[in-house]
């Protein structure tokens, strides 16, 4: 197994840095069709990462899945997420974010890059430090889409996820969260992605 580093906050530089948070939502996080345990313990360090960087003068960016009940997703998985419905909602302790400066945009699909990319509409932005879950499916294709843009444009700018702020999910006989984790992780790493252990609030 790969060994990652840890960094520490203050190793950005605020205005070159962005904070990605990826599916923190009600219908992951709390209660729904796609509920997972594992994801519900993921809302503390992430919002105290969030809170550490808007205190930094860091941006903090939300995606929250906003679907029509006849989404095109449903086919694939289960409904959730409702567009004006609880579920779609960011966890209350992420919310209350919003009020300091936490940007939230809507997305119809497991790719949030697809529906607003921070690479095209933030400028000088350096380090994208993506956190969320789901590991293999919604973070995944969110850093290494992001990652391929930067390469087909020749931009500058690191994809950095850190495995202490990302988790997936199980399902007994189908999806094994633990063997799915670590082979997103050695496949983001393997893509040019920034893979660390951990960052540290200081």
């Amino acid at each position: 197994m790969l060994d990652y580093e840890v960094l520490k906050f203050e190793d950005f530089e605020a205005d070159k840095t962005i904070v990605i948070i990826i599916y923190m939502y009600n219908g992951f996080a709390k209660a729904g069709n796609l509920y997972s345990p594992r994801v519900e313990k993921l809302i503390d360090p992430i919002v105290n990462l969030a809170e550490k960087a808007i205190s930094s003068s860091i941006s903090v960016l939300a995606y929250t899945d906003y679907h029509s009940e006849d989404a095109k997703e449903f086919s694939a998985y289960p409904a959730h997420c409702i567009a004006n419905t609880v579920e779609s909602e960011l966890v209350d302790s992420l919310k209350a974010l919003i009020s300091v400066g936490l940007i939230v945009k809507h997305k119809n699909s497991t790719n949030g890059l697809l529906a607003y990319n921070p690479a095209q509409s933030m400028i000088g932005i350096a380090h994208y430090i993506v956190v969320g879950c789901v590991t293999d499916i919604c973070v995944y294709q969110y850093a290494t889409t992001l990652r391929a843009y930067l390469n087909e444009h020749n931009l500058e700018g690191e994809v950095i996820v850190s495995k202490a702020h990302m988790d997936t999910y199980d399902i007994p006989d189908v999806h094994d969260g633990d063997l799915f984790q670590q082979m997103a992780i050695t496949s983001m790493a393997m893509n040019g992605i920034k893979v660390v252990n951990d960052i540290i609030l200081q």
